[in-house]
C-alpha cells in the first residue's frame, strides 16, 4: 500500500525524515518495502494564467495561448482541447527541465514561436493522463512552483501490510503506529458534519434480509450535486498513491478508502426501484452488470446490495453499472457497512474479481469505524458537490458489538520476553496505540478499540508492547530448562528409510505438483466426473485443477521433461499424498504413496559397459527393495490387468498377505499422451498398508558349515499358470531342507505344445546340522514332483541333479 509522507503528517507531528520513519516502521512489524519520490527531475515548472486563448493560424487542433507568470508573459502553442481563458495551468517556461530529461525551449510550430509548454499529467510524470493539460485550482498563483503548489515534494512509502493488521491499510492506521513508536501527538481527521432540513429516512430505507453477512448497514444522503472533475489538491493526493482521478464523487469515496481505511460506495439515488436498499443473498441465477462492464451470474451464497427488484451491487467487492454515478447523478445515497470477512472473500475468489475494497473486507473492516468514514466521506462531498447533506443516519445495527476487554499482566510480559518495561511506560504504549487502559491493582484491564480485531487474549498485547518499546531491548540469553528428546513420528522414519534405500539404488527423488491435469485422467482409467476425485472450484489454472488421486502424472510429466532436454535414461521415485472425496458430510481421505517411473537404459552410457535397457524386473526390483528395507518379508506378485498398464505385462504386489500396489509397464497409449518413448516402467504402493503389515524382525543365520545338493526340475503348465504359483507349491512341501527355489528358464514353442511353456527351476536343498545322503534328498524331491502334478497337474519334463 502506497503511503503519502505528507499526508502521514496531517496526523501525526514528527520531524523524522521518511527514511527514519520506515526504518521505525519496519522495526515494529509494519515492513516498509521502499520509499520513492512523487516525481524526480522536474525543475523550473510553474503555475501559469491563461490570459487569452486565440486559434492558431495553422488551423485546429492548435490554438496560440497567451501565458502570464506573474510579471512575465509567453506565447505558446497548444494543441490540447481543454484550453480556456483564465484557466490556470502547469507551464513550463523556456529552461524548465520535465522528468523525461527534456529542456524546454523556444520553437517554432506551424511558422510561429511557442515560448514554453503547457503540460499534461503524463508529461509531467504524476499521472498517465495526455490528452489534455494538467488544469490546476483556480486560485492557484501565477508565478508559483508547481512542486510546492500540488505538493509534489513528496515521498511515497511502499507499505507491506501483513493480513492480521487491516487497520494499518490506511493513511490514519499507518501514522497512530509512527505516533506510538515516537510519542508524537496524533490526530484524527476532523469530521463535522453539517446537516440540511430534509430527513434521510423520507428519502431512502434500509432493509437487511441476512445479518449474518452483513451485521451492520449504514447509509447517508447528499442532494444537489453537481458532477466535475475533483479541485488539484484532490486529484494529486489520489495521483501520488496510485489512483486515477475521476470525477468529485468517485474521488471522495476513494480518498476517505485510503484516509481512513474503510471502504465506501455511492448509488445514483435516482436509479434505486423504490428508493430502497436491500441487503440479501442473491436469486438462483440472478445477473449482474459489475461496473467493470462484466455480465456475471450469481450463486445463491453470494451477498449483493440490492433494490427494491434487483441486484445492484457486489456486497464488498463492486458496485453494479446500473446505479453508477454518472454527470447526470444529483443524489447520491453512500454506503459505509461491515460486511462478514469470509464471504466476501468468498465471493471475490468465485468471480475472480480482486478490488481495493474486497482487499480490505477481506481481511476485516472497523464495524464501529464505518460511521466515521460515513460522515466524513459524506461531508466532503456536500462540499466538493456544492449539495446538501439529508438530516440523519440510516443504520441497521440490531445487534451492537461490546468492546473486548482482555487483562494484562506485566509478570506475563516479563515471562514471555524476558524482560518488562516499567508499569507507566507500558500505559503510555497502549494508549498511545488507541487502546483504552483501566488499571486494576496488579493486573491492567485492557478494552480492546474495534479497529485492533488482532488482539484476543493476553498475548498479543505483550507482543504490542515489546515491539512498540523496541525488540532491541530485549536482553539476548540462553533458554533455560530441560530438553526432552523427541522421537521421530514412525510414519516418517519409514519413509526416511526408504528414500535412503532408492538411493543407493541409484534411483533420485522428485517432488511434483499436487494439482494435475483432469485431461490425462482417462488414460489412467479414472473419470474425472466420479464423485471421489477433489476438483478445485475455482482453479488458477484449468490444467492444475485436481487434487492428485495417483503419483504417476507427476512422475510422468517428470519424465517427459527429461525426455524433451535429451535424458532419456530416467529414474525417478516420489514420496507423496494421493487425494480421494469423502462421502456426504466426510472429509477428503489422504494416503501416503510411493511412485517409480524408470525409462530408458540400465546403468551409465560407458564404452566398457553394456547397453541393457531396463525391463519389468528391474521395476520389480525396486518392490522388492522397498520392502525389504520396511522389513515387512517378501513380495507376492500376480497379474494383473490395470488401465494404465500393459496387458500382460502389470503385476500385484502382496505383503504379509495385504495388497500393497502394482507395478509394471506403461500401456503404450499413455505414453503417447505423456509424448515419452517406451518402453517406461512404473509402480506404486500404498506406505499407509505397508506401514500396516507386522515387521519381521531380523534372524541371523550363520554360514552353512554342511554342503547342500541342487536339483533342476522342469515342468511343463499352462501359460497363463504364474511362475510365482510353482515357488508357492514347492514351498508349502515345509521342510526346513529346501533353502532356495530359483527360476533360471522359461521356454515356449513346439517341444511343449501350443498354450504351454517350460519352467526351469533349480532347487536347494540343505540342512544345517549334517551332510544331507542322496536317499533323502531324493524323497523330499520325489515329494515335490508330485505336489506339483497333484496340485498344478504339471508335466515333468527333465530330471537331474548334483551336490554342491
Amino acid at each position: 500500500m502506497k503511503i503519502s509522507y505528507r499526508w502521514l503528517c496531517e496526523f501525526v507531528e514528527t520531524a523524522l525524515p521518511p527514511p527514519e520513519v520506515a526504518d521505525r516502521l519496519t522495526m515494529a512489524g509494519i515492513e516498509v518495502a521502499g520509499i520513492a519520490p512523487v516525481v524526480t527531475g522536474l525543475h523550473g515548472v510553474v503555475v501559469g494564467e491563461l490570459t487569452e486563448v486565440a486559434p492558431h493560424p495553422a488551423g485546429p487542433p492548435l490554438t496560440l495561448c497567451r501565458v502570464r507568470t506573474g510579471r512575465e508573459q509567453f506565447s505558446v502553442v497548444c494543441g490540447a482541447p481543454n484550453v480556456r481563458p483564465g484557466a490556470r495551468v502547469a507551464f513550463a517556461p523556456p529552461g524548465a527541465r520535465l522528468p523525461d530529461g527534456r529542456r524546454i525551449e523556444t520553437a517554432v510550430i506551424k511558422g510561429t514561436a511557442s515560448q514554453g509548454m503547457l503540460c499534461s499529467e503524463a508529461e509531467l510524470g504524476i499521472g498517465e493522463e495526455a490528452a489534455g493539460i494538467l488544469l490546476l485550482a483556480d486560485d492557484a498563483e501565477p508565478g508559483a512552483d508547481l512542486v510546492a503548489c500540488l505538493g509534489l515534494d513528496d515521498s511515497i512509502l511502499e507499505v507491506e501490510v501483513t493480513p492480521n493488521r487491516p487497520d494499518c491499510l490506511s493513511v490514519v492506521g499507518v501514522a497512530r503506529e509512527v505516533a506510538a513508536l515516537t510519542d508524537a501527538p496524533f490526530r484524527l481527521p476532523l469530521i463535522a458534519v453539517k446537516e440540511g432540513d430534509q430527513e434521510a429516512a423520507a428519502l431512502a430505507s434500509v432493509t437487511v434480509e441476512a445479518p449474518d453477512l452483513c451485521p451492520r448497514y449504514t447509509a447517508r444522503l447528499i442532494t444537489g450535486l453537481t458532477v466535475g472533475p475533483s479541485p488539484s489538491w484532490l486529484a494529486q493526493r489520489l495521483r501520488s498513491v496510485g489512483l486515477r482521478p475521476i470525477n468529485n464523487l468517485v474521488d471522495v469515496t476513494n480518498y476517505v478508502l485510503w484516509e481512513l481505511g474503510h471502504p465506501l460506495h455511492a448509488f445514483d439515488h435516482e436509479t434505486l426501484t423504490g428508493r430502497r436498499i436491500v441487503v440479501r443473498r442473491a436469486r438462483p441465477g440472478e445477473l449482474l452488470v459489475t461496473l467493470d462492464g462484466q455480465s456475471r451470474t450469481l450463486a445463491e451464497t453470494v451477498l449483493v446490495i440490492a433494490d427494491a427488484e434487483r441486484a445492484v451491487g457486489l456486497a464488498g467487492v463492486m458496485g453494479g453499472a446500473n446505479t453508477e454515478v454518472t454527470l447526470s447523478t444529483r443524489t447520491v445515497l453512500l454506503e459505509s457497512a461491515w460486511f462478514l470477512p469470509a464471504s466476501i472473500r468468498r465471493t471475490a475468489k468465485a468471480l475472480g474479481l480482486a478490488t481495493e475494497a474486497s482487499y480490505r473486507f477481506e481481511r476485516g473492516a472497523d464495524i464501529e469505524g464505518l460511521r466515521d468514514a460515513l460522515d466524513r466521506a459524506a461531508q466532503l462531498l456536500a462540499d466538493l458537490g456544492g449539495g446538501a447533506l439529508a438530516r440523519g443516519v440510516l443504520d441497521a445495527y440490531p445487534s451492537p458489538r461490546p468492546p473486548v476487554r482482555v487483562p494484562l499482566r506485566l509478570e506475563r510480559i516479563e515471562r514471555v520476553a524476558g524482560i518488562s518495561p516499567p508499569r507507566p511506560t507500558v500505559i503510555q504504549i497502549l494508549q498511545g496505540l488507541g487502546l483504552t487502559v483501566e488499571e486494576q491493582g496488579e493486573r491492567l484491564q485492557i478494552v480492546v478499540p474495534s479497529h485492533r480485531r488482532d488482539l484476543a487474549v493476553e498475548d498479543d498485547l505483550v507482543e504490542e508492547v515489546v515491539r512498540i518499546w523496541g525488540y532491541d531491548r530485549v536482553p539476548a540469553t540462553l533458554p533455560a530448562g530441560p530438553l526432552r528428546p523427541t522421537r521421530r513420528p514412525r510414519h516418517l522414519a519409514l519413509e526416511a528409510t526408504v528414500r535412503q534405500a532408492l538411493v543407493g539404488r541409484g534411483l533420485r527423488e522428485a517432488i511434483t505438483y499436487s494439482l494435475i491435469n483432469p485431461a490425462h485422467l482417462p488414460a489412467l482409467g479414472c473419470d474425472p466426473a466420479d464423485p471421489r476425485v477433489l476438483t478445485l472450484r475455482n482453479p488458477l489454472s484449468s490444467d492444475r485443477s485436481v487434487l492428485r488421486p495417483t503419483l504417476l502424472p507427476g512422475l510422468l510429466e517428470a519424465l517427459a521433461l527429461n525426455v524433451r532436454r535429451q535424458l532419456g535414461d530416467v529414474q525417478l521415485f516420489e514420496v507423496g499424498r494421493v487425494f480421494e472425496a469423502g462421502g456426504a458430510g466426510e472429509l477428503a481421505r489422504e494416503e501416503t504413496r510411493l511412485g517409480v517411473v524408470m525409462a530408458g537404459l540400465r546403468g551409465p552410457r560407458s564404452w566398457h559397459a553394456d547397453k541393457a535397457r531396463l525391463d519389468l524386473f528391474d521395476v520389480k526390483g525396486v518392490v522388492e527393495t522397498v520392502v525389504e528395507a520396511l522389513g515387512r518379508g517378501g513380495v507376492e506378485v500376480e497379474a494383473a490387468e490395470l488401465p494404465y498398464l500393459e496387458a500382460g505385462r502389470g503385476a500385484f504386489a502382496t505383503v504379509g498377505g495385504s495388497r500393497v500396489g502394482a507395478f509394471g509397464e506403461l500401456a503404450p497409449r499413455l505414453a503417447e499422451v505423456y509424448d515419452v518413448p517406451g518402453p517406461v516402467y512404473v509402480a506404486e504402493l500404498s506406505f499407509d498398508r505397508l506401514e500396516a503389515v507386522p515387521a519381521r524382525p531380523p534372524r541371523h543365520r550363520s554360514l552353512p558349515r554342511h554342503p547342500g545338493v541342487t536339483r533342476d526340475l522342469a515342468v511343463v503348465l499352462p501359460a497363463e499358470v504364474p511362475a510365482a504359483e510353482v515357488v508357492r507349491v514347492i514351498r508349502e512341501t515345509e521342510s526346513p531342507w529346501i533353502r532356495t527355489v530359483q527360476l533360471f528358464d522359461v521356454y515356449a514353442g513346439e517341444q511343449v505344445g501350443p498354450g504351454l511353456r517350460s519352467l526351469a527351476y533349480s532347487i536347494l536343498y540343505q540342512a544345517e546340522d549334517r551332510t544331507l545322503t542322496d536317499a533323502e534328498v531324493n524323497a523330499l524331491h520325489d515329494e515335490v514332483i508330485a505336489r506339483l502334478r497333484r496340485r498344478l497337474g504339471a508335466e515333468i519334463r527333465g530330471l537331474e541333479g548334483e551336490a554342491g
